[in-house]
């Protein structure tokens, strides 16, 4: 683990640097201090940290650790995060598989920080009262066509799993180090889902490492066919529905199209199978004609609408404050990359700029958001990996 965080990044030569998934036990490094704050001119809908009320939600922006390489200034994106009202942040870290019907997996060590950085960022999220949320997820290096992580098949389902579980527990340990409030053990899976044997076996061995709450983010149609739920602790599902169908995404619409959705989430809830808190893992809409038809399909279309994406927020919110059932709400995406500038003109998910950040941050601000945690006054305990 030493040398994994200390190599540099190797940009000559064809074949790529892999760090394997073996079985790895990990703890976060010793401590060390924080990198320097990263200058540069806030956002317009930048400000200072928002005060909470005092009871209830996780209400967090989720941001994407996808690089080894410093020059992406994720601290600098902590920090925004903190000033946008949020208590909550979540880190999504990937490991990779070649294609769906691939069975091993492999960490590419240029596409995650290392286990220093990362364990800085926790640190500086701390030092801001954010609670962390970390959520591993997949992602196919070389997909076919129309494949996603939810058609994942592998062709040798025991080595999969074996691969499966040491990246999901690698970084289970990483989230106890750090005193996560939630770990997430997958996401989207909806072909490994109905396993629900090895699926048990991994949270047992999870739950021997990390005493947080654990949950797993549930594609937006499949929820209702996991039979797992009552082993964690929270139910975890993205929002990426269908809200207008042939419709003009109007607001009545929008408002309109929710009311069958959340009383069909909220019945099925009610089961004694389920009976437990809703995270929203994934809530977004692109920035583009369209977001409100097929919000997953963010290469939909080339023209902005700012407008629509804030609408779409506008109606998630409207239909879901207040819920007693709803643990928390987690924003799709912050932005996680020097490039990504955000404006009116932008077409991604991120709300820096767009009319959908003064909606996020007015929603922060309403009742029912957890307070600050307490900034830490010393540094975590962190244990040297043995080996």
């Amino acid at each position: 683990m030493d040398d994994f965080d200390d190599k540099p990044i190797r940009r000559d030569g064809v074949r790529k640097e892999r760090w394997a998934i073996l079985g790895v036990v990990v703890l976060l490094l010793g401590a060390v201090a924080l990198p320097q704050a990263f200058k540069d001119l806030p956002l317009p809908d930048d400000g200072p940290p928002l005060k909470p009320s005092a009871a209830g939600e996780l209400r967090g922006m989720t941001l994407q650790l996808h690089s080894y390489w410093e020059g992406i200034p994720f601290e600098k994106y902590v920090e925004q995060i903190a000033k946008s009202g949020a208590n909550t942040i979540c880190f999504s870290l990937s490991a990779y598989q070649e294609n769906c019907a691939a069975s091993s997996l492999f960490i590419e060590y240029r596409k995650v920080p290392s286990i220093k950085r990362l364990a800085n960022l926790i640190k500086l999220a701390r030092a801001r009262g954010l609670r962390v949320v970390i959520m591993p997820i997949i992602l196919l290096e070389n997909p076919g066509s129309g494949e996603w992580r939810g058609k994942i098949a592998p062709t040798h389902p025991g080595k999969w799993w074996e691969d499966y579980e040491n990246y999901i527990l690698f970084y289970a340990k990483v989230a106890a180090e750090a005193k996560a409030e939630v770990f997430m053990i997958g996401s989207e899976l909806v072909g490994m889902e109905d396993q629900i044997r090895q699926w048990r076996q991994l949270i047992r061995k999870v739950r021997k490492v990390y005493k947080g709450r654990l949950s797993y983010s549930a594609n937006w149609d499949h929820y209702k066919d996991i039979e797992w739920w009552r082993d964690l602790d929270l139910v975890g599902m993205t929002v990426y529905y269908d809200l207008v169908g042939d419709k003009k995404p109007t607001m009545d619409v929008l408002i309109e199209a929710w009311k069958p959705i959340k009383k069909k989430i909220l019945a099925w809830q009610k089961k004694k199978e389920v009976r437990l808190p809703i995270l929203f893992t994934e809530v977004g809409w692109p920035s583009q004609e369209g977001c409100a038809k097929e919000p997953w399909n963010y290469y939909g279309s080339e023209k902005p609408d700012p407008t629509a994406q804030a609408n779409c927020f506008e109606a998630f919110f409207r239909t879901w404050q207040n819920e007693k059932t709803v643990a928390g709400v987690l924003i799709w995406e912050w932005r996680n990359h020097p490039s990504q500038a955000g404006g009116m003109n932008d077409t991604s998910y991120i709300p820096s700029g767009k009319p959908a950040m003064q909606v996020i941050r007015r929603y922060f601000r309403s009742p029912g958001a957890l307070p600050r945690t307490a900034p830490a006054t010393t540094p975590a305990t962190t244990t040297k990996p043995a080996g």
